[in-house]
């Protein structure tokens, strides 16, 4: 049976509104589309998609927020 491009178009408009929505990685997006992005080309699909770029809270360890705080 042929696969419907459509279906891969689906797919991956769906990908990247995940990634938009920081519910997956940028690891996470690659393993799933089973090729490596260049994050211009990211953003390029994001713009195409009229999707904002994915904004990620920073989980710090104590030791990470202290090294921060000592350094900064």
């Amino acid at each position: 049976m042929k696969k419907n491009p459509d279906d891969d178009n689906s797919r991956l408009d769906e990908l990247f509104r995940l990634l938009s929505a920081g519910e997956i990685s940028r690891s996470q997006f690659e393993e799933a589309t089973g090729q490596e992005w260049w994050w211009g080309d990211i953003l390029e699909g994001l713009g195409k998609r009229i999707l904002p770029y994915p904004i990620v809270e920073p989980k710090w360890t104590e030791a990470q927020r202290k090294l921060a705080d000592e350094v900064f």
